[in-house]
C-alpha cells in the first residue's frame, strides 16, 4: 500500500512544506546576505498562499504524453509569488522570519517523524 493512501496524503504535503520552507530559508538567507547591496529590494513570499495553491493543485501540469517530463507542483506553484518588497532590508525582520521559518521547518519534520513511529508501533505490536 502507498504511503500517501495510508496517511490520506498528509506525508505528501508535509513534504510540499519542507521543500516551501527550504525555499523561503533560501530567500531570506539571500536577503541577509545582500542587506548591504545598493538598490538590492528585499524579497519574500507567502507561504501561506503558496501552500494553498499547491494543495489546490494549481500548477500541476497535464502530460499529454509518456515522455514529457513532469514539474514539481511547489515549483510551478511559487514562481508567480516571490515579491519584491519595496524596502530595504531589515536585518532585525530577516532574522525573526529566519528563527520563525527553522522552528516550522524542525515542527514540521517532528510531525512526520511521529507518523512513522507510529506506523513502526502498529507493526511492532500488530505481529504479537
Amino acid at each position: 500500500m502507498p504511503i500517501n493512501k495510508l496517511y490520506g496524503g498528509s506525508i505528501a504535503a508535509m513534504r510540499q512544506a519542507l521543500d516551501l520552507r527550504l525555499e523561503k530559508q533560501g530567500l531570506i538567507q539571500s536577503n541577509i546576505a545582500n542587506q548591504e547591496t545598493p538598490g538590492y529590494i528585499a524579497q519574500d513570499f507567502s507561504f501561506a498562499k503558496v501552500m494553498e495553491r499547491t494543495m489546490a493543485g494549481v500548477g500541476d501540469l497535464n502530460r499529454t504524453h509518456a515522455k514529457h517530463l513532469t514539474v514539481d507542483p511547489v515549483e510551478a506553484t511559487k514562481s508567480g509569488e516571490y515579491a519584491k518588497e519595496a524596502r530595504p532590508v531589515d536585518l532585525d525582520e530577516e532574522m525573526v522570519k529566519l528563527s520563525e521559518n527553522q522552528l516550522m521547518y524542525q515542527v514540521t519534520t517532528r510531525l512526520i517523524a511521529k507518523k512513522f513511529e507510529g506506523l513502526r508501533y502498529a507493526i511492532d505490536e500488530g505481529g504479537k
